[in-house]
Parts: C-alpha cells; sequence; structure tokens
C-alpha cells in the first residue's frame, strides 16, 4: 500500500533535512506542504531553497524558488525582488559548489521520485533489530531515515567483524535486491531507528509506468555495485578515486543464466566475475582439461594474461554476474597501477595453469 499524505510528509521531511540541497526533495516537499495546508511553511522553504541556491553558486535554481515564492501568495518584500535581480546578474559567471542529493533518484523528475518513494514501507527499528541477515536472498532494500545501523560480518566462529556503521541517508542491500545475491553482511540497528523498505516491486512498478525513469534507476544501482568492487578485490584497492568513478560509470553488467559465453558479446573488454562460477573446458590430444572462474577471476581478450588458451569453452554454472570493463580502462590501469598490473599477471598465470599443464 502506497505512503499516505501524513507518512509522504514525514519521509519527505526526513529527506530533506539530510539532503538539504537536494532539488528533487524540496520542490515536492512544497507541493506536499501545499496539500496538508501549510502555506506559510511552504513558503519558508521556498524562500529558504532560494537562499541555499544563491549562496551555492546556482542563481538559476534560485530563480526557480524565488518563482515557487512568489505564486505562494508571498507578503511584500523587497529583498525578494532583490534577489531576483541578484540570481538574474550572476547567472553567467556563477561558479556552483558541490551539493549532497540523494543520489537513487538524482536523474528521475520529481513526479517520478515520488511516486516511487510513495511505494516504500516505514519501519521503526529497536537497538539490535537485524534488518539483513547475513546469506538470505530477499527482494527489499532499505533507507535510513534517522538513527544508526551497524554493518558486521558474521564468521560462524567467534564474534562478529564490524564493518561500518551506516548514517541516516545512506541506503543499502539494493543490489542484493536487484540482482538477487545473497546478503554478504548483516545489517543491525544501533538503537532506536527509523528505515524506509523499498521492494523490487517497486522497482518493476516505475520500470512499468515509465521505462527510461527505471531504466536510471537500474544504472544507479549498477554503478553503486561496481563502484564497491574496489572494495573486496584485491586489483583494484589503490585506485583513486577518480579512477574509480570512471570504472563505476563506463563498465557494465551482463547477468547471465546458464549456458556458454560465446553467446554474449564480450570483446575488447576485460571481464570480472562478481558473483557465481563459470567452467572453462578445452579438449588437447584427446585429453579434457578444465578449470573453474568464481569471485573476483578475470578473463578477456586485451592481453595474454587475460585471455585463456585457444579452443578453450567457457560456460555459466547457474546464475553469474560479470563486470565488463572496456579496453581503454584496463589499459590506463595496467600503466598507472603496479598493484593492478601485478595481480593480473600473477592471476592469469595461475588460473590458466589447470588448461595447459597436461600438454
Amino acid at each position: 500500500m502506497p505512503l499516505n499524505d501524513k507518512e509522504l510528509l514525514y519521509v519527505y521531511h526526513a529527506l530533506h533535512h539530510i539532503f538539504r540541497e537536494d532539488l528533487h526533495l524540496a520542490r515536492p516537499l512544497i507541493q506536499i506542504l501545499q496539500r496538508q495546508n501549510e502555506p506559510e511553511k511552504a513558503r519558508q522553504l521556498a524562500m529558504e531553497m532560494a537562499r541555499r541556491m544563491l549562496a551555492r553558486g546556482q542563481p538559476g535554481s534560485a530563480l526557480g524558488f524565488l518563482e515557487i515564492y512568489k505564486r505562494l501568495n508571498y507578503p511584500e518584500q523587497d529583498d525578494v525582488e532583490s534577489m531576483i535581480s541578484m540570481a538574474k546578474m550572476t547567472l553567467d559567471t556563477a561558479q556552483p559548489t558541490s551539493t549532497q542529493t540523494f543520489s537513487l533518484i538524482d536523474k528521475l523528475s520529481d513526479k517520478e521520485a515520488m511516486g516511487f518513494i510513495s511505494q516504500a514501507r516505514i519501519f521503526r527499528c529497536h537497538d539490535g533489530d537485524t534488518v539483513v541477515q547475513q546469506g538470505e536472498i530477499s527482494d527489499s532494500f532499505y533507507l535510513i531515515l534517522e538513527g544508526q545501523m551497524k554493518v558486521h560480518l558474521q564468521l560462524g566462529v567467534g564474534p562478529d567483524i564490524h564493518l561500518s556503521t551506516l548514517l541516516p541517508g545512506y541506503y543499502f542491500g539494493e543490489y542484493a535486491c536487484v540482482y538477487k545475491l545473497p546478503r554478504t553482511a548483516s545489517v543491525t540497528a544501533a538503537g532506536d531507528a527509523v528505515i524506509l523498505e523499498f521492494s523490487n516491486e517497486a522497482i518493476a512498478q516505475l520500470m512499468q509506468q515509465s521505462p527510461a525513469a527505471g531504466e536510471q534507476l537500474m544504472k544507479a544501482v549498477k554503478t553503486r555495485l561496481i563502484r564497491s568492487m574496489p572494495q573486496t578485490h584485491p586489483a583494484f584497492t589503490q585506485l583513486a578515486e577518480a579512477d574509480r568513478d570512471w570504472l563505476a560509470e563506463e563498465s557494465n553488467i551482463v547477468e547471465i543464466e546458464e549456458g556458454i559465453l560465446a553467446d554474449h558479446n564480450m570483446t575488447d573488454q576485460c571481464c570480472v566475475v562478481i558473483h557465481g562460477k563459470l567452467s572453462a573446458k578445452r579438449e588437447v590430444q584427446g585429453q579434457l582439461l578444465k578449470c573453474s572462474l568464481g569471485k573476483n577471476d578475470m578473463f578477456g581478450d586485451l592481453n595474454k594474461h587475460l585471455m585463456l588458451p585457444s579452443s578453450t569453452t567457457l560456460s555459466a554454472e547457474g546464475r553469474c554476474l560479470i563486470c565488463c570493463i572496456p579496453g581503454p580502462i584496463f589499459q590506463a590501469f595496467m600503466t598507472a597501477y603496479g598493484d593492478f598490473e601485478h595481480w593480473v599477471e600473477t592471476h592469469g598465470d595461475q588460473r590458466c595453469q589447470g588448461l595447459t599443464h597436461h600438454e
């Protein structure tokens, strides 16, 4: 059931408190306040955003909020007209500063974002409540509105390992939800907290109502998944932030249910196994040689360390996720990062032993 107006007002207030400069949150919040017969609060928010946008070097956005303010039956104020004049004067010269926004909805329209957010469910948690259980496969992901969450790794023997603490505005579990992956860690409430739960049904509904918006949302999830790869893959741990962004923006995720990879175009790319297992087989002088490629393993046709021996057949053993990195990025990393080059070379030599040592 979609959020009612009261719940939606609470959620947008909470999100705006976290992301104070996000236009996609402020504009709908003004509309919601109007519907709730709170014109003075709507005017105050419009003026607050106009001042904030001017201070941030975004006069175009400031003009938009000033127009909203004027349409809300604003009381006569001399400084409103002076602010409009100032914004117009700086349209061509302003140098905008970076702002913190809710990245999940950044590419959606206000209407699309509200439609998606309204499909969420509000949950109130208490200290120690488990939200995500390591190893489970779920169809939901979560956004923290209030409070904090602890991420920890359960080893089975001994105490859990604390990985991080998540603060309001952080969302988690999205790629495990979208790509049906087992949860890699557990997440529990660190004190009282309020979270939003989004189901894959909400994503499916968004994609049905607005395929373009759904595609943008999926791209945001894909980008987050690839950007998290340097945290767990030893070849990528030394990447600079700019190169991590480059990797996430330009690479792609290929989902394979089962079968031979020859059916998928992976030429001129470095392919990294994110989830699942691949089987590599080749026949030499009547003898079948084989090896397996699992998480973090690489293959491709960009250099000899990525290439599998000739006549090798590569197939997915069940469902697999593969990150395909464009050739120019791979070559740039090989040149810029000695650790990356060393890992690729060492890994390639070890991986091919099972396919060559019987010859």
